[in-house]
């Protein structure tokens, strides 16, 4: 990256500046648009929807509501609950119809289910016994949930939307208080339909509003065409099945994200009310059109503030530039001088602007000394070299040495076994190694002190080193753990008899400062032969494993891995 803006001209450096500079501003106008319009834009949209779903909410339950009170009022009224004729309650009736046409049917049937009186005359005679409002009726006021039109549909008049119903019914009492008839009215969806167009404004469809009401099940009963009488199963709807109120950002199954506010109309412990899942939702591009139409016009301005920035940047780097290229062809000179070994040129003086002027006078005091300055910085790098190579050295034995027993430590020994596995194949000789791990360590350490435990580990490798030829390795892995390579074998047995001789000499008394003491050792024999594959973790694990077997089987003892 250095190399690439050095070799780049001023010119070049100025402008690629003044875009990453207009760049920046732009990202942080874009952030601060995000984080204030966009969020605000969202935050407003979803507040409008929700203050939507609950007006439609709060109007489906007054609906509701008011069904419901005038199933209570119908069934007290005597002129209906006594009625001598049909023809008088077909009158009270049809009044309250009038009064509020969305009532579809009202009828009262026997406790037989035969409707007797109703708006219309129509289905007087039949049977409802089987209807769930008339079930629901005899048990007192209730209201049975959306539901399409089984009897009436084909004797009340046709149009556009088919006939849905939401049916409140309750008891008729006699004069000693036994159920004399079920009142039933059957309220219009179309009521409802109505609601939801009032409720959006042109302007809130325009830009994609929709209602959407759906029933316990997950069935759509008011909603856009390819949804109704559907069910759904979004994020939102699980939301306000909770009875739980808001606004959310959600894709729906129609891939398309967008921002829905919901609630929940109803009661559950009132028979009366219906538990609907109230919805309204826009699709996220249409609410935020707002706040992106700000981040383009943001885009298109910044564009033309770049192009006007860049042209009067190259305009000021061409004058600045020009003092600058007299000043490199001097240099230049200068460096071919010195590359060749003849007296530097001076540098010359150069006018256009201070800065330049005095670059051009520290430049020529700096040639001036630059060649005593190059023959002490060589003596002092030829030093330092000298230096840095003695310490580099001094920091690699360290490094390949344990601190306490002066011995090889792991790092060392994971470097030595693979060079060892190399010459075993060259030289046709097999190699071993030995895992040895010290009997009795612990209680040394626990009854003499770690400092008598520290020199006995001393001893310890001391004698592993003294037992083996100058050209074996030992090495101190960790703890009381300690490995020793054997190079040019025989066989397997030599480094069995190896390992043994080991054992005899490790179990002669140790004298510590303040007491002797006698340990032994478990070891484990691999062996590497010249055709075995290199593997290293697997020579490591096979005599790791020899070793524990030792020491499940009694401690102070030898055992020969098995061969690869």
């Amino acid at each position: 990256m250095d190399s690439f803006f050095g070799k780049l001209r001023l010119s070049s450096l100025m402008t690629l500046a003044v875009c990453a500079t207009v760049a920046l501003t732009v990202a942080l106008q874009l952030a601060l648009v995000n984080h204030f319009a966009v969020r605000q834009s969202r935050e407003e949209a979803q507040l409008r929807l929700q203050q939507l779903s609950w007006q439609m909410r709060d109007s489906l339950n007054r609906v509701i509501e008011k069904a419901a009170g005038d199933a209570r009022l119908l069934t007290e009224l005597p002129s209906v609950r006594f009625a001598r004729d049909a023809d008088s309650a077909r009158k009270v009736l049809e009044s309250l119809q009038r009064t509020f046409p969305d009532y579809a049917w009202i009828g009262i049937a026997e406790v037989d289910g035969t409707v007797t009186a109703s708006t219309g005359r129509m289905l007087e005679g039949a049977n409802v016994s089987k209807r769930p409002w008339f079930t629901a009726g005899t048990r007192g006021v209730h209201a049975s949930d959306y539901h399409p039109a089984v009897l009436l549909e084909k004797i009340l008049p046709r149009k556009p939307d088919p006939w849905r119903f939401v049916d409140v019914s309750g008891p008729l009492l006699d004069e000693q208080g036994k159920p004399a008839g079920v009142l039933g009215l059957h309220l219009s969806w179309e009521w409802t339909r109505n609601h939801a167009r009032k409720l959006l404004t042109p302007a809130l469809r325009e830009y994609g509003a929709e209602i959407l009401v759906v029933r316990d099940d997950g069935t759509v009963m008011l909603g856009p065409d390819g949804l109704v009488e559907k069910k759904i199963d979004t994020a939102s709807v699980r939301l306000a099945q909770k009875g739980m109120t808001g606004s959310m950002r959600e894709v729906w199954p129609d891939g398309r994200a967008y921002l829905t506010g919901y609630s929940q109309t109803g009661d559950m412990l009132d028979n009366t009310s219906l538990r609907w899942s109230v919805l309204v939702r826009q699709t996220e591009d249409r609410a935020m059109e707002g706040a992106v139409d700000l981040q383009r016009r943001m885009l298109a301005w910044s564009a033309l503030l770049t192009v006007l920035l860049i042209g009067a940047a190259a305009l000021l780097a061409r004058r600045l530039t020009r003092p600058m290229a007299a000043l490199r062809r001097a240099i230049e000179q200068i460096t071919a001088a010195t590359d060749t070994g003849r007296e530097p040129p001076p540098i010359p003086r150069v006018d256009g602007f201070l800065e330049a002027e005095m670059l051009s006078n520290t430049l020529r005091d700096l040639v001036r000394s630059e060649t005593a300055h190059r023959k002490a910085l060589q003596a002092m790098n030829e030093s330092l070299e000298a230096a840095v190579a003695e310490r580099t050295a001094e920091l690699h034995d360290l490094l390949l040495r344990d601190v306490l027993t002066g011995l090889p430590n792991r790092r060392a020994l994971l470097e030595t076994l693979p060079e060892a596995m190399s010459r075993a194949r060259r030289v046709g000789r097999p190699c071993a190694l030995l895992f040895l791990d010290m009997d009795g360590f612990k209680s040394v350490n626990d009854n003499h002190g770690h400092e008598e435990g520290d020199e006995l580990l001393r001893q310890f490798g001391e004698r592993l080193l003294q037992g083996v030829r100058k050209t074996d390795m030992v090495a101190r892995l960790a703890g009381d753990e300690f490995v020793v390579v054997l190079e040019m074998l025989a066989d397997a047995v030599h480094a069995e008899d190896t390992a043994r001789k080991l054992l005899v000499r490790l179990k002669e008394p140790f004298v510590l400062r303040t007491a002797t003491v006698s340990v032994g050792a478990s070891i484990g024999v691999a062996l590497h032969r010249p055709a075995d594959e290199p593997d290293l973790d697997a020579w490591l694990a096979r005599a790791d494993h020899a070793m524990y077997a030792v020491k499940r089987t009694g401690k102070n003892g030898v055992a020969l891995a098995a061969a690869m």
